[in-house]
């Protein structure tokens, strides 16, 4: 490489190196927001299950969803515009290109069964089916007791569709990413 590459090269590469960083920062805002999920819906699950009249608090679990969801899906098309631009703007005006962006194309899983069994699937729209089936077990379950319907039970079942509503949008946002998975 001459000097005159070496010297044409250096600004994209540096404009390079810090898109990249700033891929690397929104990845751990990623591993942020997922460990933030977690722990939310662990709470959620340990505040329903201390006791028998607490089980209606398990449909805050997909808003928790959801939510983290998209968050997640955001920071994805904040990075995939970071790569668009790298490979389609910085890759051409580098003497020999930066490959990194097509790789990581090229080489993404185009198996749909690999796709869609991945965990981000049962960490978001998956915790969120568990609640609902589990809130549907506890409102079939409190309609068959002789015990009086109270406030929670209705406010549970008029709460129910909109629970599974946001439990769809979740496993959307996740269908969505161009992530390489």
């Amino acid at each position: 490489m001459t000097e005159a590459d070496q010297n044409q090269n250096e600004g994209p590469i540096a404009e390079y190196t810090a898109l990249r960083s700033e891929i690397t920062t929104r990845i751990s805002l990623q591993h942020q927001a997922i460990a933030l999920h977690l722990t939310a819906v662990s709470v959620v699950f340990s505040v329903a299950l201390s006791g028998s009249d607490r089980w209606s608090i398990l449909l805050v679990i997909p808003f928790i969803s959801y939510a983290s969801s998209e968050i997640l899906a955001s920071l994805f098309r904040t990075i995939e515009g970071i790569a668009k631009y790298i490979e389609e703007v910085l890759s051409p005006r580098v003497t020999g290109g930066l490959g990194w962006e097509s790789w990581l194309a090229q080489n993404r899983p185009n198996n749909e069964a690999q796709r869609i069994t991945h965990p981000y699937y049962l960490l978001f729209s998956g915790t969120s089916a568990v609640s609902l089936i589990a809130t549907v077990v506890f409102i079939l379950a409190s309609a068959d007791s002789t015990r009086q319907l109270n406030a929670s039970f209705w406010a549970a079942v008029a709460a129910w569709p909109l629970a599974a509503g946001v439990t769809v949008l979740s496993f959307r946002a996740i269908r969505q990413l161009r992530a390489p998975f």
